[in-house]
């Protein structure tokens, strides 16, 4: 009764939400940008249609930009592997959409749909697909609940169950349950996967892959890198990657700690959200700094001025963060010293430099407790902690480059994620109607 009770309370819930929502694009009631935009009720344009029909469709979901890029060559695996399938796409935001819509291994970017049963239908009766991947933890359980129904293999890949998402998952459990039945898990560790089968995962259909994150390499740097080093001309670059509200004061903070003892450290501060840009920069005028923007420091094709001692260069593209840690002496990632999770340590870490985090890092906890174990991060209690902790590597070049070898050493050590996914699922889809076709 329980378990009824809940699958009909969010059905209707998100049913709701999405007739509100149709009404809302029709009378124009929503920002400009989402009126052109039918994917989160399940309606593809003319274009999108013609893609659709065009032959067997593999999906993959991530959420984010950074599970996008991590699961981007398990779906070049697959490209190769199944190359006369359509490829589809779709992420939560519209940057993860942005970014779908330029990789040239995806023929379909589209955002998620709104996860009621007439939008999910709608979506998925546009579509002879083969299968479904979404990545760590989303789970939808009408959408999965319809690929069961439709005898769609569904897998999740690089699978990831907090501790936290545990405790408010207890309430959704019959949700789970249902959602789950059908799946095949490919989880991070081990712990991830004792996690999954208490949320509802048959067992038997659990296996630890890894994180694709290990496996994900970073495309060529763009040659605007070259132009900022040469903005840069040597000076210490401190990388503050994916900050959210709360740590931008904190690196600001830190950031005058390292100039009074490196004069000529220059802090890239690259926000988590972009709408949070202009937010970010008053800040930054406020502390007194000189401000810089990426885009204007590598926007023109003559040499960059240098940017002056002290300067905050604020990342105001999507993309080049991962190549710009390669060029910091140190690095911080955000989302941990404010209780977001934390975010990708991995960049930092492949691109051989130190890491710093705050207390908040349960989305990575498996890889943030094995950095700091190796020697390759150091983590502060708290804000006031950040600016000395990150002055003493400085201080100590043959620490930091120490530490640096030591993260990149933990990455290659963990290399290999894609290959058991490829495995997995394609031993999932040998089954199907389609891949004996094929």
């Amino acid at each position: 009764m329980i378990d009824a009770l809940t699958t009909a309370t969010y059905r209707g819930a998100m049913a709701a939400a999405s007739a509100l929502l149709d009404v809302a694009l029709r009378v124009r009631a929503v920002p400009a940008g989402w009126r052109a935009i039918g994917d989160r009720l399940g309606r593809l344009d003319a274009a999108g249609r013609a893609t659709a029909s065009a032959g067997t469709a593999i999906w993959l979901h991530a959420a984010s930009v950074g599970e996008l890029v991590a699961a981007r060559p398990l779906l070049a695996r697959l490209r190769e592997r199944f190359p006369e399938r359509v490829y589809v796409v779709s992420t939560l935001t519209r940057t993860g959409r942005a970014l779908a819509q330029d990789l040239p291994e995806v023929h379909l970017p589209l955002l998620f749909p709104l996860d009621a049963p007439a939008v999910v239908r709608r979506l998925l009766a546009q579509f002879r697909l083969e299968a479904f991947l979404f990545t760590e933890t989303e789970i939808w359980p009408t959408f999965l609940a319809e690929l069961r129904a439709a005898e769609i293999p569904a897998f999740m890949v690089s699978g990831r169950v907090s501790g936290r998402t545990m405790t408010r998952a207890r309430w959704l459990r019959p949700l789970y349950r249902r959602a789950l039945a059908g799946v095949t898990c490919c989880m991070q560790t081990a712990e991830d996967g004792e996690r999954i089968i208490a949320l509802g995962a048959d067992a038997r259909r659990v296996h630890v892959a890894g994180s694709l994150k290990f496996d994900a390499a970073a495309a060529e740097p763009p040659a605007e890198l070259g132009r900022l080093a040469a903005a840069l001309r040597g000076r210490t670059l401190v990388v503050a990657g994916s900050t959210h509200a709360g740590e931008e004061e904190a690196m600001l903070a830190a950031h005058r700690v390292l100039v009074g003892r490196h004069p000529d450290a220059v802090l890239l501060l690259a926000p988590r959200h972009p709408e949070r840009l202009d937010a970010v920069a008053q800040l930054v005028e406020d502390a007194g700094f000189p401000l810089a923007r990426y885009g204007a420091a590598v926007g023109a094709e003559a040499p960059a001025p240098a940017l002056p001692p002290s300067a905050v260069l604020l990342l105001d593209r999507v993309g080049p963060l991962a190549h710009c840690y390669a060029l910091g002496a140190v690095a911080f990632v955000g989302g941990s010293l404010v209780p977001a999770g934390g975010h990708n340590v991995l960049e930092p870490a492949r691109a051989g430099r130190p890491v710093v985090v705050g207390p908040h890092t349960e989305h990575a906890a498996d890889v943030v407790d094995r950095l700091l174990a190796g020697g390759g991060a150091v983590r502060v209690a708290s804000a006031s902690d950040l600016g000395a902790t990150l002055a003493a590597i400085l201080d100590e070049p043959a620490r930091a480059a120490d530490m640096g070898r030591r993260a990149r050493a933990l990455v290659e050590s963990g290399r290999g994620a894609v290959e058991r996914h490829l495995k997995i699922v394609t031993a999932g889809l040998s089954g199907t109607r389609f891949a004996r076709a094929g």
